[in-house]
This record gives C-alpha cells, structure tokens and sequence, in this order.
C-alpha cells in the first residue's frame, strides 16, 4: 500500500522534476531469489501495486548479473542484466525502479546503470524503506534528526505537503 499510495500522491511530482512520467517498472533482484519469476521476491507485490504495471508490457525483467555476488558497496552495471526476452521493453523508455531496502545504494544505482546502459531513457528510483544502524554514527545522527512523526503526503522532491491533483 506505501508503494501505491506513494506513485499515487507523488507521480506528478516525479513527473515534473524527471520531465516525463514513467512509462515501465521494475525492481532490485536479489540474489535470495535466484529463481525469480518461479520464486517470488518479496518487492514483486510492491512493484505490482503501481499504476501501469497491471500491463505486462509495461514490466522489465532485471536479473542478478555476473557481479551480483560482490559485497562491495561500489555501483556496477554489470551487478545486473536485463532479461534478454525484455530488452526491447527498456530503449527509449522511462524505468520506475523499485526496491524494498536501501542501505548503501550501490545495489539501486548499479541497477540504474544496467537500465541506462540498455537503452532507457530516463530511471527513476524509488525505495521503500532505509536500513539504520543505531550503532553507527552517521545513522544515529539520521535517526535522532527524524523528530517529526511519517506523513506521506510530504513530498520526496519537494519536502512540502503534496496533494495528487
């Protein structure tokens, strides 16, 4: 619901900042799931609440790539691939890239790489949640600066109050 809440209230924004609406979606793999599409992953059901995803057309295949086994925090476009039967679904388009945790980035960025390097023209990244570590210092001081309390009309572009027109 977070995620189709968010496209919801938000997608204008987005739109505005990026210069053009997304046109298909896809998500972070994760090498937990190797056998996705049999398996299912977790951030699926996220990626499938958002509007246009309803249409297969509009869904690319990621999959892990040769580097995906690297714990390195460094962005590589070939930490995944685009699936070669959905190549022809990432030229020229606009790619809503999801995914469920962000801790470091590298996995997103590597992943927005793998998509510009395909043909799309535009990523748009969106990430449900943030992986903290109270213990380090850098997220203590991101947590103990979070005072106010969630609202998910704020905007992620604007940081003012959003309200889907």
């Amino acid at each position: 619901m977070m995620v189709a809440g968010a496209t919801k209230i938000h997608s204008r924004c987005i739109t505005k900042s990026v210069g053009s609406p997304w046109d298909a979606i896809t998500f972070v793999p994760s090498k937990r799931y190797p056998g996705y599409p049999k398996a299912t992953h977790p951030v699926v059901d996220l990626a499938l609440n958002v509007k246009g995803a309803e249409i297969p057309e509009n869904r690319v295949r990621l999959e892990p790539g040769q580097r995906i086994d690297d714990e390195d925090r460094v962005v590589r476009a070939d930490r995944f691939a685009v699936s070669r039967d959905h190549r022809e679904r990432v030229r020229g388009r606009h790619i809503l890239l999801l995914d469920d945790t962000w801790v470091s980035g590298a996995k997103i960025q590597s992943a927005a790489v793998t998509l510009r390097d395909a043909g799309a023209s535009r990523v748009t990244a969106l990430c449900v949640a943030r992986w903290c570590r109270v213990d380090w210092d850098d997220h203590k001081a991101l947590l103990d600066s979070c005072t106010d309390p969630y609202d998910p009309f704020i905007c992620p572009v604007s940081g003012k109050n959003c309200v889907e027109g």
